[in-house]
C-alpha cells in the first residue's frame, strides 16, 4: 500500500506542519536527525517526547557522515525504540571523500543494519546525487547491498542523472521507499515541486518502478503550500492510473 509523506519544514511551527498534512491527505512527516539531534526549531524539547505526544506519524531521516555511524547509532536506536519505529532512513555523506570511503561506508552500514534489524527496525539507505557523490554510482550501491543484504534502498528520484542512471540503480536493488521531487538534468542537485523540472514521472512510474508499493516522501523545497499539495496530487493521479 502506498503511503504519502512529506519532509517537515524544520523552521515552521510543528503543529501547523501536522495540520497541513492532515488537511491534504499526507500520512506522515519526515523529520531529520543530524549531529545527534532531531531537527526542528519549533519542536519543543525533548523533541522525541513532543513528537510522541502529538501522535502524528513520522519517519526519521538521519544524515550520517561515516564517523557518525559509531558516534550516534546507539542514540538513534534509543529514539527509534522510544517512538516505537520499525524503519529509518540513513542518508550517508562523506567529507572528505577518499578512494576507500565506499568500503568504509559499506562496513559501517552493515554494522548499523544488523543492530537495527535485531531490534526489529528496517534500514533504508539513500542514493546520493553528484553533490555528495558517495553511494551515487550503481557499482557503489552494489558494494553496499552485497555487504549488507538486509539493507533496503530508498530511491531519491531527484538524485538521478538520467533514465539510464535510474535503470542501473534499480537493476542493483528495487526501492522499498521513495523520495520524490523534480529536477533539471543539467543541475547537480535540485528538489523542485513536481512539474517544474525535467523528470517525466508518468514514465518513471510506468516503465521503471511499476508496481511500487511503499512510502512516497515529498522532498519538495518550497515555502508555497500549494506546490507541495499539487506535487502530491500529480503523483497520486499517476499511481492511481498505473
Amino acid at each position: 500500500m502506498v503511503e504519502y509523506g512529506r519532509s517537515n519544514r524544520w523552521y515552521n511551527d510543528y503543529d501547523s506542519e501536522i495540520e497541513f498534512c492532515k488537511k491534504h491527505g499526507f500520512d506522515f512527516l519526515q523529520v531529520w536527525y543530524k549531529d545527534g539531534t532531531l531537527q526542528g526549531d519549533k519542536i519543543a524539547e525533548p523533541k522525541e517526547k513532543t513528537i510522541l505526544e502529538k501522535g502524528f506519524p513520522i519517519i526519521i531521516h538521519a544524515l550520517f557522515e561515516i564517523e557518525d555511524y559509531d558516534k550516534y547509532r546507539e542514540d538513534l536506536l534509543r529514539i527509534l525504540k522510544y517512538l516505537h519505529h520499525k524503519e529509518v532512513i540513513i542518508h550517508p555523506v562523506c567529507h572528505p571523500l577518499q578512494s576507500d570511503s565506499i568500503f568504509k561506508l559499506a562496513e559501517c552500514n552493515k554494522q548499523l543494519t544488523e543492530l537495527f534489524y535485531n531490534n526489529g527496525i528496517t534500514v533504508y539507505i539513500e542514493n546520493n546525487s553528484r553533490l555528495d557523490p558517495i553511494n551515487y554510482l550503481p557499482n557503489e550501491l552494489k558494494i553496499i547491498f552485497d555487504c549488507s543484504p538486509k539493507t533496503e534502498l530508498l530511491l531519491d528520484i531527484a538524485h538521478i542523472d538520467s533514465y539510464e542512471h535510474l535503470q542501473e540503480i534499480i537493476d542493483v536493488r528495487f526501492p522499498k521507499c521513495l523520495h520524490v521531487a523534480d529536477k533539471h538534468f543539467s543541475v547537480i542537485h535540485e528538489h523542485l515541486p513536481v512539474g517544474q523540472g525535467d523528470l517525466d514521472f508518468q514514465k518513471i512510474f510506468n516503465n521503471y518502478i511499476k508496481g511500487y508499493s511503499g512510502k512516497i516522501i515529498f522532498e519538495v523545497v518550497t515555502d508555497v503550500d500549494d506546490e507541495i499539495k499539487n506535487s502530491k496530487e500529480i503523483i497520486q493521479t499517476i499511481i492511481n492510473q498505473v
